[in-house]
């Protein structure tokens, strides 16, 4: 065999190989392009394509938008000769003060109030006689004290049962201080029995009554 059919050989068998490989290639392609998965994921890298391009012609137009600017243009004078001044630049205008305006007020006339003097009442002297015709066995609570002196009583009387309570005990003068006892049996001659007030008001409420006892 002479070298230039061995040459055709050769390529004889290369276009032969070549079909071979290209319907193999063929029918691999058809097995393959029908099945679902494939073709979606055909699909989506379609897709993916065609939004990086979108991106792509966005970036472009905003980069060609957003250029550099160019040089201001300069003013040009009216006069080859004439001097150009530099504006003087002005503070800001100053903050107005607003005046306050004071109105004088007039001074309205009113009546004088004289509030009605309160009347004593008549049944507090009714309880200070009481309380005086308790004084001998008031003198038996004093037995002990070295010196005389006085002590200032304030209770809190009832007007419609005549009792009393909430009582307090204050030394006047130079007395020496009471003991316990001494104010306890005070304050059970004081407490009863309970008090006749007849000309004391039916619907009264209670009211604080201070007396000074001298021993």
């Amino acid at each position: 065999m002479t070298r230039a059919e061995l040459r055709h050989a050769m390529s004889r068998r290369r276009a032969a190989l070549r079909a071979h490989v290209r319907a193999l290639r063929a029918r691999t392609e058809a097995a393959v392009g029908s099945d679902p998965r494939v073709q979606r994921a055909r699909q989506r890298r379609r897709l993916k394509r065609v939004a990086a391009i979108a991106l792509l012609l966005l970036l472009l137009l905003l980069i060609r938008c957003e250029g550099p600017a160019g040089p201001a243009p300069a003013l040009a004078a009216a006069d080859a000769g004439a001097r150009i001044e530099k504006p003087v630049e002005k503070g800001p205008p100053p903050a107005r003060v607003a005046k306050k305006i004071v109105i004088a007020s007039k001074p309205v006339a009113r009546p004088a109030f004289d509030p009605p003097a309160r009347p004593p009442a008549e049944w507090v002297d009714e309880f200070r006689l009481q309380v005086a015709a308790r004084s001998p066995r008031l003198a038996a609570c004093f037995i002990g004290s070295n010196r005389p002196g006085a002590l200032r009583w304030t209770t809190l009387v009832s007007l419609q049962t005549g009792a009393v309570g909430e009582h307090d005990f204050e030394s006047m003068g130079v007395a020496a201080d009471l003991t316990r006892g001494q104010l306890d049996c005070l304050q059970a001659v004081l407490s009863k029995p309970e008090y006749l007030l007849k000309d004391a008001p039916a619907g009264g409420l209670p009211e604080r009554v201070s007396l000074v006892l001298e021993f």
